[in-house]
């Protein structure tokens, strides 16, 4: 495949395939038509694509259709009401199902306008029935029967149940032998061993002979033998005649060997296309998924970035996040620079030589190419990390078995397949029937173009974990400030702590025990400011070391919140005092010593309480907060 023009190969062959191509949706919509369907059906383009299965005329096809829509593939030859022209069409159709990794996507259907051909063969009957009612008047018309008998286009026999007992010319040149070479043989002696189903022809033939002296006319296609052994293939009628009172045959034998080879062009272009318009489908719907999510996920981050950097002034909760922001700065660009990085990768491999990895591909036969569908599939997804000793073990054991099968081997080659997450149980399947020069390059192809989807997978995730911290951030910050809603306090719970996560991801254990039923009715924002205190007090107290327990249960219609350390506790002395505004434990600057009178005054709002107790190596606050239901 050469040239800027390459990449539209697979178009061409759709457009310009001689039998008619459709592409159905998951809907049962018409998105494709190729122009040899536009001819059989008399119509224009505008008036099928987005024509839908369910408003076909003929509900044969229609229920083919759907059938493909469920994963069923199937046949259909017969006539056919067209929708749009109202033709009846003589038409043999196969429908086939197409898949993704979500199941199935639509259908294609491939049919073949037979209208003449079957128009081809009533004429073509009606020509045996003439033969026929010439061979009834045979002793009449003697000299007609040899003229048509002698000039007839089709080699014709006369025959009893066992050898053949007169010939016409046209048999000569078709088996390419003499008359004398014909008359007393039998129909074995020209035929092949077996027939293409597996059948011996002596059994094969004494069946149709039999059947059609039985009265039972015979039409069937039958490979034959020349003079010289070599076969073709050829159709054959068998009729019981009678001539001086004697019961014989009249075989008669075209040669079809064009139309078969024709039908099996047909069959292989047909075959060839259907998988490259899937795998190439495949390709393009997995290469435009990922790069449309990873763009949105890219604009939603920015876009929330510059939303919450709008708002960190305005709340008085900044004072909790400007104690987190170099931790939530962490965590955001950590996954923007892991994307920017295999934004870098993947442009690298359009940077390339990306028409000569085509190519290749292109070059490779049936067998390179599954070897290649499954190093590019190993490729396309990142292997389980592990340390470098194992990474180098693992490459010196796939260098040495490729060099023990005889396969070229470098240190480049083993790289590629030890990065690409090969294992050496996989290696003897990859080398199966290919070529050992041809081997490092199909593994330089496969490891090239699998790169694209490798670093989309590490775009998408750094992407979503980037959105989560972001999605955390913006709903801390921009929750209601007004309405009473239904609040969940396990997602304000996990909202508090995705924002902390930077903190204490190291250090600290975090156990979670929720009642089943933790919804309450208020202020969204100042519960979650509630929570965002308590537990950031929490973590200062055990200096973000530490375990931090975070529970609710429901007693008497409150749902009890209780966030515990395990720090040093309150001082005993100063128990009586933790609630009072501007009374602080913390250094001088870390607190204003107004959030827990803060905290106390919210709960009360929402009809709550609140209290504590505290010990060495233990302190749990309690909010008491009416269930939802009862509120």
């Amino acid at each position: 495949m050469n040239g800027p023009k390459s990449g539209n190969v697979y178009r061409d062959i759709f457009e310009q395939s001689p039998i008619g191509l459709m592409i159905f949706d998951r809907q049962g919509k018409i998105i494709e038509a190729n122009d040899s369907s536009l001819r059989f059906l008399r119509a224009g383009r505008d008036k099928i694509i987005g024509l839908s299965y369910s408003n076909l005329k003929d509900t044969r096809v229609s229920s083919l259709i759907g059938k493909g829509l469920s994963g069923e593939a199937s046949d259909y030859e017969g006539p056919y009401n067209t929708t749009v022209s109202g033709l009846l069409l003589q038409v043999r159709i196969r429908v086939n199902p197409l898949f993704d990794d979500s199941g199935i996507f639509g259908v294609t259907l491939i049919f073949e306008d037979l209208t003449e051909r079957k128009k081809t063969e009533e004429k073509l009957a009606v020509t045996l029935s003439d033969i026929r009612i010439a061979q009834e008047a045979l002793e009449e018309h003697e000299v007609k029967f040899k003229t048509l008998f002698e000039s007839a286009g089709e080699a014709i026999f006369l025959m009893d149940d066992r050898i053949f007992l007169e010939c016409n010319p046209k048999t000569e040149e078709m088996f390419g032998c003499k008359r004398e070479d014909i008359i007393g043989a039998s129909p074995v002696d020209f035929s092949p061993e077996m027939q293409p189903d597996g059948l011996p022809s002596s059994r094969k033939a004494f069946e149709k002979i039999q059947a059609a002296f039985a009265g039972k006319p015979q039409t069937f296609d039958w490979v034959h033998c020349r003079k010289d052994r070599t076969n073709f293939d050829a159709e054959v009628t068998l009729t019981s005649v009678t001539l001086n009172g004697k019961a014989l045959l009249q075989a008669i034998v075209r040669d079809i060997s064009e139309r078969k080879k024709a039908e099996e062009e047909i069959r292989k272009l047909n075959e060839d296309l259907e998988q490259k318009v899937v795998l190439r489908t495949e390709e393009l719907k997995a290469t435009n998924t990922y790069l449309e999510n990873t763009n949105k996920d890219l604009l939603t981050a920015l876009d929330e970035l510059k939303s919450t950097q709008a708002q960190l002034v305005q709340s008085e909760k900044m004072a909790v996040l400007g104690q987190l922001i170099a931790g939530i700065a962490h965590e955001v660009n950590t996954p923007l620079g892991a994307i920017i990085s295999s934004n870098e990768g993947i442009q690298s491999v359009f940077r390339q030589d990306w028409e000569k990895l085509l190519c290749e591909f292109a070059d490779l036969d049936a067998q390179e190419r599954e070897s290649w569908k499954k190093i590019f599939t190993k490729g396309s997804i990142f292997p389980d990390f592990y340390d470098s000793s194992e990474e180098r073990k693992n490459r010196k054991i796939i260098r040495e078995t490729l060099q023990n099968l005889g396969f070229p081997s470098s240190e480049f080659l083993s790289e590629n397949l030890a990065e690409l997450g090969i294992r050496i149980e996989d290696i003897p399947e990859l080398v199966r029937d290919i070529h050992k020069d041809k081997f490092p390059t199909l593994v330089a192809n496969a490891y090239n173009l699998s790169g694209i989807l490798r670093y989309s997978n590490v775009v998408r995730e750094a992407a979503s974990k980037a959105a989560r911290v972001i999605r955390a951030l913006k709903t801390y910050v921009y929750q209601d400030h007004t309405g009473i809603s239904l609040i969940d306090i396990r997602e304000q719970m996990d909202l508090v702590l995705t924002l902390y996560y930077n903190k204490v991801k190291q250090g600290v254990e975090i156990r979670r025990n929720f009642a089943d039923n933790s919804l309450v009715k208020g202020q969204a924002d100042q519960l979650t400011q509630v929570w965002a205190n308590l537990i950031n007090n929490a973590f200062q107290a055990i200096s973000y070391q530490g375990r931090l327990d975070l529970e609710s249960s429901i007693k008497d219609n409150y749902l009890i919140v209780s966030v515990t350390d395990d720090g040093p506790g309150v001082p005993k002395e100063i128990q009586d005092r933790i609630f009072e505004p501007f009374f602080t434990t913390k250094e001088k600057g870390e607190g204003s010593g107004l959030g827990l009178d803060i905290c106390k005054k919210i709960v009360e709002r929402h009809q709550g309480k609140m209290d504590f107790d505290s010990s060495p190596g233990k302190t749990t606050f309690r909010v008491y907060l009416p269930l939802a239901e009862k509120f």
